[in-house]
């Protein structure tokens, strides 16, 4: 950090990917193409926006030939990474096993009923769909970062609902994809209730036999 300057970003187009950095001192703004965000190529939360706060590294002098632009910057909300800190490094290791446990509870839910009963249909279910999930949302992350054709929510939630909500929930960890949208997340964590009182619902009535 301290081999970086600071600035804000005050011009993006998004369609040809470059915009203008205008230095915190005041001096002429700095070129910036996308191609010089770092980990652009890994994927973005999402796409640079006018305001955001900058952290540039200018292209020597020897080498810009008159040119005012950047070799290297970290934009703040975007990939901060990059600065050597994650924006999920909040989350702690608890909060990591959590997700394991429910992750991992329908799954280990489903095995007992193959064994108790002999009905696969739940493990399958759990499986293949949380497969069609995660590779949705990654095609759906992918077409985000380029601007194309977005897969429809509701796909997804039915993906989730038919007992793809365990690959769901990893896959939004994985691409950091739906899980800071606060309508989406209402749905799907009310599926995820669903699911889990179904399953109470036929352990009561099971242990009750």
């Amino acid at each position: 950090m301290s081999e970086l300057c600071k600035g804000n970003l005050v011009l993006w187009n998004d369609e040809k990917g470059f915009g203008f950095v205008r230095p915190e001192s005041g001096e002429k703004d700095f070129f910036l193409h996308i191609s010089a965000i770092t980990n652009y190529r890994k994927g973005l939360s999402r796409r640079p926006a006018v305001g955001d706060v900058v952290h540039y590294q200018p292209v020597r002098s020897a080498e810009a030939q008159g040119q005012r632009r950047l070799s290297q910057a970290i934009v703040m909300g975007l990939n901060e990474g990059a600065l050597g800190f994650d924006t999920d490094a909040g989350e702690t290791k608890l909060a990591s096993v959590g997700i394991k446990l429910v992750v991992g509870a329908p799954i280990l839910l489903s095995i007992y009923v193959l064994w108790h009963i002999g009905n696969p249909i739940p493990l399958f279910s759990y499986v293949f769909m949380s497969a069609l999930s995660t590779l949705y949302y990654g095609a759906d992350k992918q077409r985000a970062l380029t601007h194309g054709w977005r897969i429809p929510e509701k796909y997804l939630h039915v993906f989730e609902l038919l007992g793809g909500w365990p690959g769901a929930l990893l896959s939004q960890k994985a691409f950091r994809h739906k899980y800071k949208k606060s309508d989406y997340q209402r749905i799907f964590w009310g599926i995820i209730g669903l699911h889990g009182l179904l399953w109470a619902v036929y352990l009561y009535f099971d242990l009750m036999k």
